[in-house]
């Protein structure tokens, strides 16, 4: 079923419908992201990096990158940079 008239091609907007019970929220990466400081750095597949550091910025951190000799990635924390205007 869809949420398009047709008639109008408009959506229409509904209000007062829950979420399902089964989402959280949380993902993996974010649960991981929060237990981390600053320095600590995980390894993670080339598939996976770009939601590892997703899940750090989110945090409101900065995040490095470098690709390992397998074809992994290690990910690290580190203090979200702060430019100052001149």
């Amino acid at each position: 079923m869809t949420n398009i008239d047709k008639k109008s091609s408009m959506y229409i907007i509904e209000r007062g419908i829950p979420l399902p019970s089964n989402r959280t929220g949380k993902s993996k990466w974010s649960i991981i992201a929060s237990q981390m400081v600053h320095g600590d750095s995980v390894v993670v597949k080339d598939c996976e990096k770009n939601k590892m550091r997703c899940a750090i910025t989110r945090l409101g951190q900065g995040s490095s990158g470098m690709q390992l000799s397998n074809g992994n990635w290690r990910i690290w924390m580190k203090p979200k940079r702060v430019y100052k205007k001149r």
